[in-house]
């Protein structure tokens, strides 16, 4: 084996210090180095475990948060669909409302309308009547005016006398 380090340019003496000063250094790295370097590196293992941990648990409340958002989301939507199917039924029934509102106006000023010609037709019938009545009268008046003469008008104040004594006397006799 001497042979094998000798060829290697290797002395067995060097070789043995070498491993035993490795060895050495190694446990020295290893209580004052590697430890607390350790401790450190557990540290943020633990840290960056515990930061996944928390992100975790924001993103189920996040997830939690959102599915409450949504169901209230849809709720509102629901509310505000009825709002409006209200408001239109609303709507609806006041156009109703006031259609047969106008409808109802519109037939009664119909009918204050149809009381109002016939009243006024009824009125200028009367009118003519009277009109024509004070015509005929006048047509007559004037007929007998020019008709009637001094002769004519004694003669029928003696037929109106002689009525009256007739009359009288068929009734009881000469008073």
């Amino acid at each position: 084996m001497q042979e094998i380090f000798h060829a290697l340019g290797l002395e067995p003496g060097v070789l043995a210090v070498n491993i035993a000063g490795f060895v050495l250094l190694v446990v020295l790295l290893k209580r004052f180095a590697f430890g607390p370097v350790g401790d450190i590196l557990a540290e943020r293992a633990r840290e960056i475990e515990d930061n996944l941990d928390e992100a975790e648990r924001a993103r189920q409340m996040a997830l939690a948060d959102k599915r409450a958002m949504e169901e209230q989301l849809s709720t509102l939507d629901r509310r505000a669909d009825e709002m409006v199917s209200e408001a239109e039924s609303r709507a609806e029934q006041e156009r109703a409302r006031i259609l047969q509102r106008a409808a109802d106006e519109s037939r009664r000023i119909v009918e204050e309308g149809e009381r109002r010609v016939a009243s006024a037709a009824e009125e200028a019938r009367r009118q003519l009547e009277a009109e024509t009545a004070a015509m005929a009268v006048e047509v007559s008046a004037r007929a007998l005016r020019q008709a009637m003469n001094e002769d004519r008008q004694a003669a029928l104040v003696d037929a109106f006398i002689s009525d009256i004594e007739r009359l009288a006397a068929d009734e009881g006799g000469p008073r």
